[in-house]
């Protein structure tokens, strides 16, 4: 009995130190991360909330097109939490915050993505993306050519 749990306690060590060696290798990227939302706070000239103000900015009527070539296509993939590549939130304050997920269609490291507030509003957010190793993050956005910082942007119509 004591020689079997010894062998067993052997075997145990060997398989915990041959996988704790082979389960992770340091000279390999071992996740891809995903980071590209840009957030954005619409206000009119009282500073109050755009969206769900009136009925031009209703939050129905948002839509986000990706720029594709020389094309912009409308942005939908039904398997997303957010398929509209959008969703609204609130912040501390009740201010609602258009999250944006800009286009994956990059040209270099870039992006360009339209935010249609309605057929007469439409702004144009340009994404700068770090593409290594799989991963995107935005590294930087600029929404009708104002840089934006941290990837949020206060927005007066």
């Amino acid at each position: 009995m004591r020689k079997e749990l010894s062998y067993f306690i052997s075997m145990l060590i060997t398989g915990i130190l041959i996988f704790g060696t082979s389960a992770c290798d340091k000279d390999k990227d071992c996740c891809v991360l995903v980071d590209v939302n840009v957030d954005l706070l619409y206000k009119n000239a009282q500073g109050e909330n755009l969206i769900n103000s009136e009925e031009d900015f209703e939050a129905s009527k948002i839509k986000v097109y990706y720029k594709k070539g020389n094309e912009f296509e409308y942005a939908f993939n039904a398997n997303l939490d957010a398929p509209n590549m959008h969703r609204l939130g609130e912040d501390g304050n009740g201010n609602l915050i258009l999250t944006v997920y800009p286009s994956d269609y990059y040209e270099g490291n870039q992006s360009t993505t339209l935010i249609e507030l309605n057929p007469n509003v439409v702004d144009t957010l340009v994404g700068e993306f770090n593409l290594e190793n799989g991963s995107r993050i935005c590294t930087k956005a600029w929404l009708n050519g104002l840089e934006m910082e941290n990837r949020f942007l206060i927005v007066e119509k």
